[in-house]
């Protein structure tokens, strides 16, 4: 038998799928829980207590849905490829990207916004030690945090998804100022891309279609791999 903390928990998850846009009341909280409001306010203080502990359950299960995502070997697609996860995890998950990013003064951030910078310090970390990154660390963190939530913001307001024009455009600008490349430069690259990517797709395919879908574009990133300056199909001479 569920506890009344494992009950809040559930029923703000359910009252967040359900009505993604909104951020549920304090009473309705508890009463889909089947408690009483001192039973929320004895485990998590408050309702920003109880949707910060959601925050950071629904945040750990998408960082490991991305840790799953295998890595390319091309540090610019991994990195554009993370960008584009992050930002649909804020797309569909908007109350709680907000909480998550959202904090008072003189209050720290929270914790699934803490550990989601740590994420993208230690990637930029790896471009700048491959020379790819052309500016400071922490001016590329700040900058990358501030796109991220101004796209997943704009693309909520215009009830967008992250696949779309906008979510790319802004991608495409945010590489360019942090590495001098804006997109994948040749069709090794867009194959690394695509093989990036399949995590956030993976309900689209069955266990078998994914395995083997990941092994052709694998097949096809080693050709280009090793025949970096064939010409492409339909190129022109």
């Amino acid at each position: 038998m569920e506890s009344g903390r494992e009950r809040l928990l559930t029923a703000a998850r359910s009252l967040l799928a359900e009505h993604p846009d909104r951020e549920p009341s304090t009473r309705e909280l508890y009463e889909a829980a089947g408690v009483a409001a001192p039973t929320l306010y004895h485990h998590f203080g408050d309702k920003d207590g109880l949707l910060e502990a959601v925050t950071e359950q629904a945040f750990a299960a998408y960082l490991e849905r991305k840790r799953a995502v295998p890595r390319t070997g091309d540090l610019l697609v991994d990195f554009a490829a993370g960008w584009d996860m992050h930002v649909a995890f804020g797309v569909e998950n908007p109350v709680l990207y907000g909480l998550m990013h959202h904090h008072a003064a003189g209050r720290t951030a929270s914790r699934a916004a803490q550990i989601a910078e740590q994420q993208l310090r230690l990637g930029l970390e790896r471009l700048a030690e491959a020379g790819l990154l052309r500016i400071d660390v922490d001016e590329a963190v700040a900058i990358t945090m501030a796109m991220a939530i101004g796209c997943v913001t704009q693309l909520t307001r215009r009830g967008e998804d992250a696949s779309g024009s906008l979510a790319r455009s802004m991608r495409m600008a945010l590489m360019a100022e942090l590495t001098g490349h804006s997109q994948p430069a040749d069709a090794g690259q867009a194959v690394r891309l695509v093989l990036a990517r399949l995590g956030s797709a993976s309900q689209l395919f069955t266990s078998a279609e994914k395995a083997l879908l990941r092994q052709w574009l694998h097949a096809l990133s080693a050709h280009f791999a090793s025949r970096p300056h064939e010409r492409e199909e339909g190129e022109l001479e």
